[in-house]
């Protein structure tokens, strides 16, 4: 009987040690990733070089070629939005469930459930420019700030415009904080002029800068300062791409960082408070939003140039023109790769629990990402019907 329970101990163990040497094995096979959901948008998606938008009640919006539709956090449409034109300018929402959105003619409401509302149309038209899209936003006097083609338009919604702005070549860059809407217009042979000014479009103060064929300004959570990324029209030696914070009552300079680079993306705030861009649709960048002091770099290829998104747990999310890269921020270390048909060329977006991306491929697939291995994901989440149930919209 020895030879026996040998052989049966011989089994045993190596039975133990084969389990033993596949889990950790399967651990190591499991993807870094998971995929909630993915979705393809009828007539693509992002084709204005819109991200996806997380409104204030969780759900998606996001820009088509003939208007906005509206899913909720599976994937599932709630509402379509068909405008007269292609919109362009990222939404601004209402507190009584209501989105605005811009096209190259209209300012849109579009009501709860996807119901028109008011809109406001500018009468005489206005040439667009490719250096400024209709971006639209909402600042002091509670207006809306509509840049459309060389104007910029003060509306107050629901109403009609107030004033309008026009004394430049072509406007390219506006944005907004409780006191000041701010405005960066470009005259050919005059340079670039940012101006702060106030609800009334009185100006409270103005910088101006070499020519800039693209400008992306930003301000701080606290609204205390304005960040704004020149991209020269002509740039050169003395004339680089850069990154300056001012102060956004004053107008002055805290600090700038100059880049070698003749491409920068716009900056993303990260849960570490550093200010993430990409330059030269190549390296990474990591910045003190106090002081412009650089505390990450890293090279990576072929990327689209569109701005990173970071996670509430520090994973930039760098887009490709064919991948979607994942990159520690404590390190600048790559952590995975996803390779994707028609890269990623907008900056993905950040859902509302911190951990969860949203973004577009270039062929039109919308997808809802999240960083680790879930392997209690049921197959129903891997890919949401084009033609879901609608679910009940919150306001």
């Amino acid at each position: 009987m020895r030879p026996f329970k040998s052989t049966v101990s011989a089994l045993v163990l190596t039975a133990f040690l084969c389990l033993s040497l596949i889990q950790p094995a399967a651990a190591q096979a499991a993807q870094p990733y998971t995929i909630l959901w993915q979705r393809q948008i009828t007539g693509g998606s992002g084709s204005a070089g819109q991200p996806p938008v997380i409104s204030p009640w969780g759900d998606i919006f996001l820009l088509t070629g003939s208007g906005v539709l509206r899913l909720n956090d599976r994937g599932e449409q709630i509402w379509e939005f068909k405008a007269g034109d292609k919109p362009t300018s990222s939404p601004v929402f209402f507190d009584d469930g209501s989105t605005f959105v811009a096209t190259a003619k209209v300012l849109y409401e579009v009501k709860p459930y996807g119901r028109p509302g008011w809109s406001f149309t500018v009468a005489s038209g206005e040439k667009g420019s490719t250096a400024s899209p209709p971006n639209l936003t909402r600042g002091p006097g509670d207006l809306f700030y509509l840049l459309l083609g060389r104007s910029l338009y003060a509306v107050a919604p629901r109403r009609n415009m107030l004033w309008y702005l026009a004394q430049s070549d072509y406007p390219v860059a506006v944005d907004a904080g409780r006191q000041y809407v701010f405005v960066a217009r470009s005259q050919k042979g005059a340079g670039t002029t940012l101006e702060a000014l106030d609800s009334a479009g009185k100006s409270v103060w103005s910088r101006g800068f070499a020519e800039q064929k693209q400008v992306y300004l930003s301000l701080s959570p606290d609204g205390k300062y304005l960040y704004v990324v020149n991209i020269p029209k002509s740039p050169g030696k003395f004339n680089k791409c850069a990154l300056y914070a001012l102060d956004a009552a004053a107008g002055t300079i805290i600090w700038s960082r100059k880049f070698n680079q003749n491409e920068l993306s716009n900056i993303t705030r990260g849960p570490d408070g550093l200010l993430y861009l990409v330059a030269g649709k190549r390296y990474l960048y990591g910045l003190d939003s106090l002081t412009g002091d650089e505390r990450l770099s890293t090279q990576l290829l072929d990327l689209s140039g569109a701005a990173p998104a970071v996670d509430r747990e520090g994973t930039i999310y760098v887009p490709g023109k064919e991948r979607l890269y994942a990159v520690s921020s404590s390190d600048g270390r790559l952590l995975w790769d996803l390779d994707l048909d028609g890269g990623v060329p907008t900056t993905p977006t950040l859902g509302s629990d911190g951990l969860t991306i949203y973004f577009t491929d270039g062929k039109g697939t919308l997808y809802a990402l999240r960083q680790g291995y879930n392997d209690t994901a049921t197959p129903a989440a891997a890919g949401a019907s084009s033609s879901g149930p609608a679910s009940t919209p919150k306001p």
